[in-house]
């Protein structure tokens, strides 16, 4: 294997004991193996290569079971309490029909005619409406329907329907609102009409 000298870096024999080239004398040997160095720096970088994959594979799986892991506790709460859990706590999603408003308003009675008339209604302490309606004679004059709601001779509520010459042919209507238990008493007044209504509803 050729020696190579310390001083100059000429190459001589390797039984040499002088530099050929300077003169010094070879006290140390200097080998150089290019091929070796090669090598070694190919092993070297597989092998951080290597280490740098094992790290991304351990760091995905880790990442993986902890999600996982989460998810089967989230689930297991839910599946438990029907709800999510916080400060132990359960809040249900189960709706509570029960809690859902379902009144409505419930036409009990109706009436009809062409002049006067009196109504008796009964209330039952539920809210209720009169809606009184009506369509005059084609006269070109003054027509009407007046309809008062009273209570103990008390009035509580009124509604006032009319025409006049100059008014379309067309029917009119109102709505009378009131509420609580009781008679109740509804007075209509009508004038030159072809007819009126009148519809009782209940709120329940």
């Amino acid at each position: 294997m050729p020696k190579y000298c310390k001083d100059c870096g000429a190459e001589n024999d390797d039984n040499s004991t002088f530099c050929k080239s300077c003169g010094k004398k070879l006290s140390e040997i200097h080998e150089i193996n290019s091929d070796n160095k090669v090598i070694g720096g190919n092993n070297q970088k597989i092998l951080i290569g290597v280490i740098v994959a094992l790290l991304i594979v351990i760091a995905i799986v880790g990442t993986y079971a902890f999600v996982s892991l989460n998810n089967n506790d989230n689930n297991s709460d839910i599946s438990n309490n029907g709800g999510s859990s916080v400060d132990g706590v359960s809040n249900s999603y189960v709706s509570d029909s029960s809690n859902v408003n379902t009144k409505t308003w419930h036409k009990i009675d109706s009436f009809n005619g062409v002049g006067d008339y009196i109504v008796t209604i009964n209330g039952g302490g539920n809210r209720m409406k009169v809606v009184p309606s009506a369509m005059p004679i084609k006269n070109y004059a003054d027509n009407f329907m007046y309809t008062t709601v009273s209570k103990n001779g008390n009035t509580i509520g009124s509604s006032q329907l009319s025409w006049n010459s100059k008014s379309a042919v067309a029917t009119k209507s109102d709505t009378i609102e009131f509420s609580g238990s009781g008679t109740y008493r509804v007075y209509i007044s009508a004038y030159e009409l072809q007819y009126w209504n009148l519809e009782v509803y209940e709120y329940y």
